[in-house]
């Protein structure tokens, strides 16, 4: 039996973070992941010999890591960890204790007494914590927080980090220095160690358009209305393909200055494709491209009924073209974190090898984010991507190839059409659609008119051409709307303002007001809207009546974070009473049973005083009413997953009195194994006013 081929490619992306207005850039994250998981991945692989990985890398970040590698470019963040504490006024105390938490609690903070001491520290604090910190708390704190970013060979190789965490307490400048001094050195050797492994022959190097622009909306915006109908467009077209253009000759300069010189493969932003961007793309040169497995199966006529079409390359305008498997690379991304870095792997490789009955001489391809899930998974993930690593090589069934060397004897089969979209959902509506997201477009349509008919944008490059491009990147648009939350928003929505203001001074033209306004509105919680009346729906699975949940209460969904896992999925939480239950429905972009399988939970805690787990296999076995406090399980609850997920949940066994608050969670689980948990942090309240509620409405 031939071998299936697997490709893994790992996408490494930051957007560009620095600030047109100060040449500063305003997160640390480009620096932080070059300490944990840009040198540290090629690490893993330079360790096991036969390792072939393909590596996406976006020009901005690779633009940015040579700065910060010589010494040009900082940030506020990476500023405050130098600064020693006693020089430090008020206002800079109060960010560093804000700032400084940033990172996984469970598995950077829950582990080690002292940073646990100082956790506690301010959330005993409160709005005002930084008061209750002295000098040594606030040097621990800095120290504690650049160690939580010391991946596994860093830990391991450099005797300065051990001392610094068997220490834990206490530390001095000059503790602090030398691991500043370690970290920059670290930053430093990143482009180089890339060079020296695609030269090695032992990985692959692909890009992506210049500044990550959804190539796609660049070429037209109204391809997101054929992606999908009803998404309301912005009321100013953006129709510039030359703009697309102009990203691909960019991030082929740029790769070539830091990379070497070569034709490349490429990842469009967010595996984002349409024929006008497929077709530029090949002339402009690229190797390969690649997408999402949705997009595949919206251009073929049958769809994927057959998942053997998965498995092998295509092509459409000349362009080979890949399309990752979801699912197994979800499972990496937002699944395996949670799980014994053995098993996590033996898992991924069983589904691999039972590809590879199906597909044998066939080739998979796995395409995800390569930096960020790694701080939920043990030792940065590299337990885990050893046994992968490892596994892979020791199947005679699987072969670890490069794309390219994937391609090299694999014939392409040809697509009539292809469908627009990304790799959430098949469609755009993360980046358009949303008010604000619109409103983004419409200022930077503006922006480009303007700087147009000033003559700016001539030259390439220009001033304002520049900024242009970074303009239009996906980032931005990522974070306005309601799909994801950050505390830092309004960094986001003023770099790209700032980016517009520099269009407009770069063309000698005044800066608009409405630039000088932010667009993201201000960040809110989940918003609950309570029931009208009381409700007893029909526990079925299924909408039985348009009027069983007309009058329930719903959940306002807040979005995710820099990384879209499946609870983004989730498109309606609604919830309800009568006399005898508290009735729940979750409704699920798409259904139970392809998210999680016919083995998938939906595990719901529910608290008023005393935790419950209501646990709703997906398979239709009945719900499982359990306290964990003492294992003890209940009778009376009722659960149905079809169509949608219901559950009735006993009021008496809940213990709800009027007026009483019910705290609610949900995990989504496979085997044991966590798949993707709402909301983001905490918890979501829901009132309960009992029968009274139907004295609180009015007659008609």
């Amino acid at each position: 039996m031939q071998p299936l081929k697997v490709a893994i490619i790992w996408h490494m992306h930051q957007p560009d973070y620095r600030d047109p207005a100060t040449g500063q850039a305003l997160l640390p994250w480009v620096y932080l992941h070059a300490v944990k998981d840009y040198g540290e991945m090629l690490a893993t692989a330079r360790e096991i010999p036969g390792v072939r990985l393909t590596f996406n890398l976006v020009p901005i970040l690779l633009d940015q890591l040579a700065a910060y590698g010589r010494g040009e470019l900082s940030d506020r963040w990476l500023d405050t960890a130098r600064r020693d504490p006693k020089d430090m006024d008020v206002q800079e105390r109060t960010f560093l204790v804000d700032s400084f938490f940033s990172v996984h609690g469970e598995r950077h903070i829950q582990p080690y007494a002292r940073f646990r001491e100082l956790a506690a520290l301010k959330e005993a604090g409160g709005r005002r914590a930084a008061e209750g910190f002295g000098i040594q708390d606030l040097r621990d704190l800095q120290v504690w927080f650049l160690l939580s970013w010391a991946g596994h060979h860093a830990r391991r190789e450099h005797r300065l980090i051990e001392r610094l965490v068997a220490k834990g307490r206490g530390f001095t400048e000059p503790d602090k220095g030398a691991l500043l001094k370690l970290y920059d050195r670290l930053v430093a050797e990143v482009l180089a160690a890339y060079r020296a492994a695609e030269a090695s022959g032992k990985v692959e190097l692909s890009i992506t358009p210049y500044a990550h622009p959804i190539l796609p909306l660049l070429c037209d915006t109204a391809v997101a209305a054929r992606a999908r109908s009803g998404v309301q467009l912005p009321q100013i077209p953006f129709v510039h393909p030359e703009d697309a253009r102009t990203h691909l000759r960019f991030s082929a300069r740029c790769a070539e200055q830091h990379l070497g010189v070569g034709r490349r493969g490429v990842w469009p932003a967010e595996g984002a494709v349409s024929e006008v961007a497929v077709r530029l793309m090949a002339e402009e040169g690229a190797l390969w491209a690649a997408s999402d497995e949705e997009i595949l199966a919206r251009s073929l006529t049958d769809g994927l009924q057959d998942r053997r079409r998965l498995y092998r390359p295509y092509e459409y305008a000349g362009l080979p073209l890949l399309f990752r498997d979801r699912a197994l690379s979800d499972r990496i991304g937002f699944a395996y974190a949670r799980w014994p870095a053995a098993e996590a792997a033996a898992d991924l490789l069983d589904r691999l090898q039972a590809i590879a009955r199906q597909a044998p001489g066939g080739m998979v391809t796995l395409i995800l984010d390569g930096e960020n899930c790694w701080e939920r998974y043990e030792d940065n993930g590299y337990p885990f991507l050893k046994a992968l690593y490892q596994g892979l090589l020791d199947a005679p069934e699987l072969a670890m190839v490069t794309v390219s060397e994937g391609l090299a004897d694999l014939p392409l089969e040809p697509l009539s059409r292809l469908s627009p979209g990304s790799w959430i959902n098949g469609d755009f509506d993360i980046w358009i659609g949303h008010d604000e997201e619109n409103r983004a477009w419409e200022l930077l349509a503006a922006a480009r008119q303007a700087a147009l008919e000033a003559g700016g944008l001539d030259g390439n490059p220009s001033a304002a051409l520049e900024h242009l491009l970074h303009a239009e990147g996906s980032d931005w648009f990522w974070w306005f709307g309601e799909h994801h939350r950050t505390e830092q928003a309004d960094t986001f929505d003023r770099l790209f303002r700032h980016h517009l203001q520099a269009v407009y001074q770069a063309s000698g033209q005044p800066v608009p007001a409405e630039l000088l306004v932010p667009i993201k509105a201000p960040q809110r919680r989940s918003r609950v809207v309570e029931p009208a009346a009381l409700i007893s729906p029909e526990i079925d699975g299924r909408i039985t009546d348009y009027f069983e949940w007309l009058l329930a209460g719903s959940v306002e969904l807040a979005g995710g974070s820099a990384m879209h896992d499946a609870s983004c999925e989730m498109t309606g939480l609604w919830f309800g009473y009568d006399e005898y239950y508290f009735y729940l429905r979750f409704d699920f972009r798409r259904c139970l049973v392809k998210l999680a399988g016919t083995s998938g939970q939906l595990e719901v805690r529910l608290d008023a005083g005393e935790e419950w787990l209501a646990t709703l296999p997906i398979g239709g076995q009945p719900l499982i009413l359990q306290r964990p406090s003492d294992g003890f399980r209940a009778d009376g609850g009722l659960g149905a997953v079809a169509a949608i997920a219901e559950l009735a949940v006993p009021l008496q066994l809940l213990g709800l009195q009027p007026g009483a608050q019910l705290e609610l969670s949900w995990r989504l689980l496979d085997e044991g194994r966590q798949l993707a948990s709402w909301p983001v942090d905490g918890a979501i309240l829901l009132n309960y006013l009992g029968a009274g509620l139907e004295d609180l409405q009015w007659p008609v």
